[in-house]
């Protein structure tokens, strides 16, 4: 099952990472996918923000989080969702499931240094 799971986020698209726009809230700008994928990878570099067990990207260090990373969390985020409900529907699983996946696939290439959130909530130095 994890192995169609992973074929069908390919064939979506996950390399695009974040497929589809985000509007982001009041308090945040609206951010294109290619400027999303750059501050998020800086703030990823930056320890703030990191991967985590269910698919998504999270905050690490609230208090770090600019106006700019939020907008691109959020529009990751959406893009990845999208991304993982498609796989759920073409796999017959759920979109928790492809998500989960997908980090498991994605665990790999997080390179040394950069954080991640374990499937116990726990914030990791990988």
């Amino acid at each position: 099952m994890t192995k169609r799971i992973l074929i069908a986020i390919a064939a979506a698209g996950l390399t695009a990472v974040a497929a589809v726009p985000a509007i982001a809230n009041a308090a945040t700008a609206v951010v294109s996918r290619q400027d999303a994928r750059a501050i998020v990878n800086q703030a990823k570099a930056d320890g703030i923000v990191g991967e985590m067990a269910d698919g998504y990207v999270g905050a690490r260090v609230e208090s770090q989080l600019t106006a700019a990373i939020r907008a691109a969390l959020a529009e990751m985020n959406a893009g990845r969702a999208e991304l993982y409900r498609q796989a759920a529907q073409s796999t017959g699983t759920t979109a928790a499931a492809a998500g989960a996946s997908s980090f498991q696939q994605r665990f790999s290439s997080i390179p040394a240094g950069q954080w991640y959130r374990d499937t116990n909530g726990t914030w990791r130095q990988k």
